[in-house]
């Protein structure tokens, strides 16, 4: 590595370092005085308080590194411009392109950087964040299961419906199983008072059982029986049927892909959910995008007010950001988009305008 890229590299670290614990600082202050009624009036102590702002960090570090990024990019060029230091560059012979390449680096290790942060830290900080503010914040049972009721299950062929799911027996009320055949068609139906899941198999109580054949274009009705109490083949234990409640931010890619085919199977729309999922693999790019995008910004700043000029465009280009991503996001949670386009399109937009502002320049 030259000695202008190290220069370069370690003028954007520092200024990053100083830019994203400023944002830190004023998101913890923020936070606190925000919630300080809650503190004061639920006499949470202190060390709840401090355990809940310092596991609410990474998360909000992890939005915050786009942006200090970005304000790093254009006060790091925007000071070089300022003392004519690109000009001696240039003058000896190198393009803004290779002034612009290690800071492009350090954006993609920075994209690295932002994907490990939500990958692996965000997920159980937040949900530490959660399960104190929950309990010992709000003084409040946390919501384990998203669905205990009138709950909607699919499973290959078989559709399941019942009244009532009671995780801690073991038991289900109010059992309806649908069995279909290669051909979609009803071919069975099974309708339980209680469902008893003990040593491995489910035993069904007051169970109907309806046979179905097909002729002629529709089904009828082949055969019934009554049982008392009978052993029902289900492939699915008790915990198959449960779906715990949790935020997007709680999970890693591959816990939400997997969350994503249980919540399908009880009947939930997952756009929003895929939406989610596209995003945590996109965002992390964001980081790139705005180094991008402050090359070309930092480069047509004026020497006067450079620095306020800087940070005050920053500000403009990393908040619009924010906004038609927030915005492609909620218009592909509504199916308006669908998810991949409303995750992405943001990043295509802002990469283009980039690309075709930094051509401008050079």
């Amino acid at each position: 590595m030259r000695i202008f890229q190290r220069y370069l590299i370690k003028e954007l670290v520092q200024i990053f370092l100083l830019a994203i614990i400023s944002l830190l600082a004023i998101y913890i202050l923020l936070e606190f005085f925000g919630k300080l009624d809650d503190f004061i009036e639920n006499q949470v102590a202190v060390k709840f308080i401090v355990l809940y702002l310092a596991n609410q960090a990474p998360f909000f570090a992890a939005q915050f590194i786009p942006l200090a990024l970005l304000l790093a990019t254009m006060l790091t060029l925007g000071s070089m411009g300022q003392h004519n230091e690109i000009i001696a560059f240039r003058s000896c012979g190198f393009t803004l392109y290779q002034l612009s390449l290690p800071l492009l680096i350090a954006g993609a290790v920075f994209c690295l950087l932002t994907f490990s942060l939500t990958e692996y830290v965000v997920p159980p900080t937040f949900a530490r964040a959660k399960h104190i503010k929950t309990v010992f914040v709000k003084h409040k049972k946390e919501k384990k299961l998203l669905n205990l009721k009138d709950v909607w299950y699919t499973s290959g062929r078989n559709i399941y419906h019942f009244n009532k799911l009671d995780p801690g027996s073991k038991t289900i009320q109010g059992v309806t199983i649908y069995r279909l055949g290669p051909s979609s068609m009803l071919v069975k139906r099974l309708d339980a008072g209680k469902l008893v899941y003990r040593q491995g198999r489910w035993v069904a109580r007051d169970l109907y059982i309806r046979e179905f054949v097909y002729r002629d274009g529709r089904s009828s009705l082949d055969r019934f029986q009554h049982q008392d109490s009978a052993a029902v083949a289900i492939n699915e234990k008790p915990e198959d049927f449960l779906i715990p409640q949790k935020a997007v931010e709680e999970m890693s890619i591959r816990e939400l892909n997997h969350y994503i085919d249980k919540v399908k199977n009880i009947g939930i729309n997952t756009d929003e959910y895929k939406v989610q999922l596209y995003n945590k693999f996109f965002f992390p790019l964001t980081c790139l995008v705005m180094v991008l995008l402050g090359i070309p910004f930092s480069l047509g700043s004026k020497r006067s007010g450079g620095f306020a000029r800087s940070i005050g465009i920053s500000l403009v280009v990393g908040f619009s950001f924010w906004f038609v991503l927030s915005f492609s996001l909620a218009l592909g949670k509504a199916g308006i988009l669908s998810p991949l386009p409303a995750a992405i399109l943001p990043h295509g937009l802002y990469t283009g305008l980039g690309i075709f502002l930094l051509r401008r320049n050079i």
